[in-house]
């Protein structure tokens, strides 16, 4: 899945959340070492298709969709904490996935 930023960047997306009646988005601009959380209403999906194993979770709060290794591998809090080693080993799997470029830092 991909969205598009205002500026008009690009971003993967890994993970689905709707909280509150709202639906956001965990993706990986590039440069940025970890995940960031887009608003939906915010930016426009360019890609709606998610090409990857998913997880879903469930609870009072929140229902998510996730890449499995986020929640398999427990990198979904070091992501979103920009843990360079959490972000190294998610970027392997999604480039052995096929799911970035061998460029995408």
């Amino acid at each position: 899945m991909k969205i598009q930023e205002s500026d008009g960047s690009i971003v993967d997306i890994f993970a689905i959340y709707w909280f509150d009646d709202e639906t956001y988005f965990y993706g990986m601009p590039i440069n940025y070492g970890g995940l960031q959380t887009y608003k939906a209403d915010e930016v426009k999906i360019i890609d709606n298709q998610l090409d990857f194993k998913t997880v879903f979770f469930s609870n009072d709060d929140a229902k998510s969709v996730h890449h499995w290794a986020l929640i398999e591998e427990s990198l979904l809090d070091d992501l979103l904490e920009l843990d360079e080693t959490a972000y190294k080993r998610f970027l392997e799997i999604l480039k052995s996935e096929g799911q970035l470029d061998d460029n995408f830092y």
